[in-house]
C-alpha cells in the first residue's frame, strides 16, 4: 500500500492514526490486498463486497457470526483503492485493453467493474479457493461487483445477496456530468487540489452539527479520521475514487443484471425502506425483475446502509437465506430465522437498539461512520440521520454517495 512519508503529510494531519484494521495481506498484481478469511476449511464460502469508499470492516459482525457459529468460511477484503488495500495508479488511456504499465512493472488500474472482478478472482486463487463455488454478499457498489462476478463465472456462484446494489440510481448529480466531461484533467490533478482547510476538524465538525444532524463527538472523530487518512496519508485514493465514479455505470447496469439474472440461482435483494439514494419504490422492483429467481426484502427503519441501521435483522435474514437449498424457488419462500440452529449468538455490536433511545442512536451513527466512510472529493456532506440518507440535493448539491 502506497502511503506518504510523515514529512510529506500536512502538519495539521500528522497525528491522525490509521483507522482501519490490518488483517491478512495478499501480494497481488496491483499491490497488496487487505483481507480476512475465517471459518472452517470445509465450510461453504461467503465472499463479501463493501461499497464505494467503504472497507471490509462493514462485515465484521457478519463474518464473526457466520464463521464461528454457523460453519461458513467468510472472505472479506478491501477493494483496491479502499481501506488498507493498495490504490494503484489510474490508467488514463480512454481505450480499454491497451497495456499500460509503470516503469517499476506494476500495471495501472482502470477501476471499472471488470477490474474489481479480476481482483476477486486473483484473491480467491491466492487463498486456495480458486475452484470453490461461492456465495456472494455485496452492498451498493459491492452488489454490482458481485453480479458482475456471477455473470463472468455463472457456475461458480451458489447464491447472491445484493443490498441496495448500485447501477440503477435514478438521480444523476450535476458533478457527475462535470466528471464525465473533464475526467482527463480532473483525475490527474485530484490530489493536488485538495485544500487542507476543507478538512480541518473544527470546520468538519461544524458541517455535520447543523440543525438536522445531531451527531456526537465519537461519530465525528471516526468519520473525520477516515477522510483525512485516506485523502492525505494514503496515496492514490482521490484519483481512484474519481476513476471509479467515471468508469462504473452507476445509472444504467440493467443489461448486466439481466444477463446474470437468467441463471436460476437464488437471489436475495435487501433494501432499506428509507433508502433515498436507491429509493425502493422506484428502484427495488426494477432490480428484482432482472432476476429469474429473486426475493426482495424491505427493512423497516433503515436507509441505504441497512446492515448498519438494522444489523441484527439483516444479518440473520441473510444467514437464513444462505441456508436454503440451491434449488429453492424464491417467489414466496419466507426467511424464517426461527429455523436457524440454536443458540445463534449475534455479536453485541450488531444488536440494534430502540430508535427512541438517544444514546443508542448516537452509537448507531458512530457505527455507520466507522464502517462506511465517504471521503469523496466532491464534498463531505454524508448524512448520518435516518431521514437524510444518501443523496441530499438541498444540503450537499455536489455530493455523491454510492
Amino acid at each position: 500500500m502506497r502511503c506518504r512519508p510523515e514529512s510529506k503529510v500536512a502538519k495539521c494531519f500528522r497525528s491522525v492514526k490509521c483507522p482501519y484494521q490490518q488483517a491478512q495481506t495478499a501480494h497481488a498484481t496491483y499491490g497488496n490486498i487487505n483481507y480476512l478469511l475465517v471459518g472452517p476449511e470445509n465450510g461453504e464460502v461467503v465472499v463479501c463486497f463493501h461499497g464505494l469508499n467503504g472497507s471490509r470492516m462493514l462485515f465484521n459482525d457478519l463474518g464473526e457470526l457466520y464463521s464461528r457459529q454457523c460453519g461458513f468460511r467468510v472472505l472479506s477484503f478491501d477493494l483496491y483503492g479502499h481501506g488498507l488495500s493498495n490504490a494503484p495508479q489510474v490508467d488514463l488511456c480512454p481505450c480499454k485493453g491497451v497495456p499500460s504499465c509503470r516503469c517499476c512493472g506494476t500495471p495501472y488500474a482502470r477501476y471499472d467493474l471488470d477490474f474489481f472482478v479480476d481482483q476477486t478472482e486473483e484473491l480467491l486463487h491466492f487463498v486456495g479457493l480458486g475452484d470453490s463455488r461461492v456465495n456472494l454478499v455485496g452492498f451498493s457498489l459491492g452488489g454490482s461487483v458481485a453480479v458482475a462476478f456471477a455473470r463472468r463465472f455463472p457456475e461458480r456462484v451458489r447464491r447472491i445477496v445484493a443490498m441496495s446494489p448500485s447501477g440503477f440510481i435514478p438521480k444523476v448529480p450535476p458533478a457527475y456530468y462535470l466528471l464525465q466531461a473533464f475526467w482527463w484533467c480532473l483525475i490527474p490533478i485530484a490530489p493536488h487540489v485538495l485544500c487542507t482547510c476543507w478538512y480541518k476538524k473544527e470546520r468538519f465538525a461544524r458541517s455535520l452539527k447543523n440543525e438536522d444532524q445531531d451527531v456526537d463527538e465519537e461519530a465525528i472523530q471516526s468519520l473525520w479520521s477516515r477522510f483525512v487518512w485516506q485523502l492525505y496519508v494514503k496515496r492514490g485514493v482521490a484519483r481512484a475514487t474519481l476513476a471509479a465514479c467515471h468508469r462504473i455505470p452507476w445509472f444504467n447496469l440493467k443489461g448486466l443484471f439481466q444477463e446474470a439474472g437468467r441463471h436460476p440461482r437464488p437471489v436475495l435483494l435487501v433494501w432499506g425502506e428509507r433508502d433515498a439514494l436507491n429509493p425502493p419504490a422506484t428502484v427495488a422492483e426494477e432490480v428484482r425483475q432482472c432476476f429469474s429467481n429473486a426475493q426482495l426484502m424491505l427493512v423497516k427503519n433503515a436507509g441505504h446502509i441497512a446492515i448498519c441501521d438494522q444489523p441484527r435483522q439483516v444479518i440473520l435474514s441473510i444467514l437464513a437465506f444462505l441456508k436454503l437449498p440451491e434449488n429453492t424457488r424464491m417467489g414466496a419462500t419466507p426467511l424464517a430465522t426461527s429455523s436457524l440452529p440454536q443458540p445463534v449468538r449475534v455479536p453485541s455490536s450488531a444488536i440494534a437498539k430502540p430508535s427512541g433511545d438517544k444514546a443508542a442512536g448516537q452509537t448507531n451513527k458512530a457505527d455507520r461512520a466507522a464502517q462506511m466512510p465517504v471521503p469523496m472529493v466532491f464534498g463531505h456532506g454524508e448524512m448520518l440521520g435516518d431521514e437524510a440518507e444518501g443523496l441530499s440535493s438541498e444540503s450537499t448539491p455536489t455530493h455523491v454517495h454510492l
